[in-house]
């Protein structure tokens, strides 16, 4: 099973930021049958066209959750969230270019189940938005799909099926949200909570990781990491399971520790979610990319790519 990767919209613990146009966000569902991948397509009585389930994003959503939630709400079906595939965009008639944003979204199972728990409800699409559903083998849905741009997202989908790189697994890596102003704090750094902005972005994060599947949640044993994912934890029913290595001090005095607790996570194992600490995404993200090593000198000198999650930025200095 393939690791998969999501670009992160700090802002909000989502996976873009926002362009200039009309943004959307969509998923096709597949399945495989008798050893053949099949795809769902969704019939819209407005336009008499078959196309991907997709909608507009609702305020402070993200794209993830937008993609999972209007399938939801056009097919009945719960889904978990795997690769990114290509994007569309093309124009409306105000002249608003709209973007859509797609996934390849696998059907939940019982294993899903923590994710699922942890979702909020949503009213169906009514019949005049969508009236039909109907799983077809993929070279038929090529066929049936009315707008010629719609195929080239499921053109990528078939060539990760043939290669075997569909079915994913996700390995969700997030920084602590905003935290206490470290220059002010005169406790333990171990002891700084979250401010009133950095709850209320842990809580927008709950429904980014339950689309994703996350059914793991590693936490640095630090206060500000904890409360980051205990939201998500509580709603999904998970006992949120802490590492001494993923904390700041642990990281600079024994980076390898923490080095190699990813290379574990990264071996197998559930979908799961790993927060730490700004100093100590490099080691992590070094291990996913397979293509980074650890600095000699502590604190590193650049952050971590901005590309990577984070339920949001702390208003604090990068080094410890």
């Amino acid at each position: 099973m393939t690791v998969t990767l999501h670009r992160a919209k700090p802002s909000l613990g989502g996976t873009r930021p926002a362009t200039a146009g009309l943004d959307a966000a969509g998923a096709i569902v597949w399945r495989v049958e008798a050893g053949n991948l099949e795809v769902l397509l969704v019939h819209r009585p407005r336009y008499d066209d078959w196309s991907w389930p997709k909608g507009k994003l609702e305020p402070g959503e993200d794209l993830i959750s937008c993609a999972w939630r209007e399938v939801l709400e056009e097919t009945g079906r719960q889904v978990v969230i795997g690769r990114p595939l290509p994007k569309v965009a093309y124009p409306l008639a105000t002249g608003t270019i709209k973007t859509v944003y797609y996934w390849a979204a696998r059907l939940a199972d019982d294993s899903d189940n923590p994710a699922v728990c942890a979702r909020p409800a949503h009213p169906a699409a009514s019949r005049a938005e969508v009236d039909r559903t109907r799983w077809l083998p993929a070279d038929h849905a090529l066929r049936r799909l009315t707008r010629a741009t719609d195929r080239v997202p499921l053109l990528k989908l078939m060539d990760f099926f043939e290669r075997g790189r569909l079915d994913t697994r996700p390995v969700v890596v997030i920084r602590h949200a905003q935290a206490e102003d470290r220059t002010k704090w005169t406790k333990l750094d171990g002891l700084r909570p979250l401010t009133d902005d950095g709850r209320a972005r842990a809580r927008g994060a709950i429904s980014l990781l339950a689309a994703l599947g996350v059914r793991k949640v590693i936490s640095s044993p630090w206060t500000r990491c904890r409360q980051t994912v205990r939201p998500f934890a509580n709603r999904a029913r998970l006992a949120a399971s802490t590492n001494r290595w993923l904390t700041e001090a642990a990281a600079k005095t024994k980076p390898e520790r923490a080095i190699g607790l990813m290379r574990r996570i990264m071996r197998g194992g559930p979908p799961v979610v790993v927060c730490s600490h700004r100093p100590v995404l490099p080691l992590l993200l070094g291990v996913i990319g397979a293509r980074w090593t650890w600095p000699a000198r502590w604190p590193p000198a650049r952050p971590p790519s901005p590309t990577q999650s984070t339920p949001g930025p702390e208003k604090s200095k990068w080094s410890p």
